[in-house]
């Protein structure tokens, strides 16, 4: 027969779900980042090979145009001379191509535009760290509130228990032999005392226990309404604006 399972505590279980959704959101963080690494090392590698061809094509054709600068009398395209012009000219343009080509992908391989969007993503994962431990603290606020509120309802009806006996015997007219009519009047006096204090202390206890459930049901609003979707937004569009903090909102209801 297997024992029942340990009683996790809400602050634990609340804790445990927020690690496995950061660590999910880190994973696709890192492979989006191993994903911009290698389009950054191809484009710098394909930036250097068309920056290298283009200079090739048109280090060849350079001397053959000086050639045929002395026969600028033979320019008819219909004409083998002008064939052999035309293929020298697309061939350096052909070069310059390759060359604008290069740019864009040394442009491309520019960490710039990587490191701002980086930046946006630990933002935002520093944002939302910030809105858990905000949510841990008003469900640990929660859980002392009602373990407080627990302990004085049970010493309430203990008092109230007591009480009640004490006045069923004076009803009774049953002090006993350890136990005065006098006497027992004077401890029902003490015992209703203890349960008026007692009472008051319960209903200030509740009346925390409360307060910290609407809070803590509006911190989880906020988490799960606005800054975990942002963040997730955030991470499939880096270019989305991190999400600002202490922006509450949304009415709170029972979890």
């Amino acid at each position: 027969m297997q024992p029942p399972p340990r009683k996790v505590k809400p602050a634990q279980e609340v804790k445990l779900r927020f690690l496995d959704q950061l660590s999910i959101l880190q994973t696709r963080q890192q492979r989006e980042a191993d994903l911009l690494e290698d389009i950054r090392s191809y484009s710098k590698q394909r930036a250097a090979i068309e920056r290298e061809y283009g200079q090739a094509l048109q280090k060849l054709a350079g001397p053959f145009l000086k050639r045929e600068g002395h026969r600028s009398g033979e320019m008819d395209s219909r004409t083998v001379f002008g064939a052999w012009r035309c293929l020298l000219d697309a061939t350096v343009a052909g070069g310059q191509t390759r060359l604008q080509a290069s740019d864009r992908y040394r442009d491309l391989a520019g960490g710039a535009g990587r490191s701002a969007k980086e930046q946006v993503l630990r933002k935002g994962t520093e944002n939302l760290q910030r809105a858990q431990a905000e949510v841990l603290q008003s469900v640990r606020e929660l859980s002392r509130s009602r373990k407080l509120y627990g302990q004085r309802e049970r010493v309430w009806a203990l008092a109230q228990e007591k009480a009640a006996d004490v006045q069923a015997r004076l009803n009774r007219n049953d002090h006993g032999i350890f136990h005065s009519r006098t006497s027992l009047q004077k401890l029902n006096t003490k015992l209703s005392a203890q349960s008026a204090q007692y009472s008051q202390q319960l209903r200030a206890a509740r009346n925390e226990y409360l307060l910290n459930l609407v809070a803590t049901n509006a911190h989880l609003d906020h988490y799960y309404q606005e800054e975990l979707p942002a963040m997730l937004k955030a991470s499939l569009n880096p270019d989305t604006p991190a999400p600002q903090q202490g922006e509450r909102g949304g009415p709170p209801h029972s979890h």
